[in-house]
């Protein structure tokens, strides 16, 4: 008799514990440079306006009456950059992000994302942040 292992996770115990490690150095960079992580909503009643980006979507019945569609966001961008209009500095955000026809052998619907923004930096200043980062 064969067993059924479907209920495993997909991931090995080994690259789960990597993956807490790779966050928590993500975090710690950030917060040695003083940018505050945020968490933004998830579901939006806009899609995304980009052509070539496809938004997963939803109906959600509201206090009973017909049900509307929601997006599940395919980025933090538009919420991210609302909080940077209202002036709250440098942000950036991991999260679970939600992407409509991207699912093959190494892509898959649902991913994390880090998204980061540093008001008054340059290209440049962004270009060493990042090799920094990596």
């Amino acid at each position: 008799m064969t067993k059924d292992l479907s209920w495993q996770p997909s991931s090995s115990i080994e690259n789960i514990y990597r993956r807490a490690a790779l966050l928590s150095a993500i975090r710690r960079f950030f917060e040695q440079r003083s940018v505050i992580e945020v968490d933004t909503p998830t579901l939006s009643r806009a899609g995304v306006t980009d052509p070539h980006i496809h938004s997963l979507a939803t109906r959600l019945l509201l206090d009973g009456a017909q049900a509307e569609t929601f997006y599940l966001h395919t980025s933090p961008e538009f919420p991210m950059k609302r909080l940077l209009a209202a002036g709250v500095g440098a942000i950036y955000q991991i999260c679970k992000v939600f992407r409509a026809g991207e699912q093959g052998a190494r892509h898959n619907p649902e991913f994390t994302m880090l998204e980061w923004y540093r008001p008054g930096f340059n290209h440049l200043q962004l270009m060493d942040e990042i090799e920094d980062l990596l």
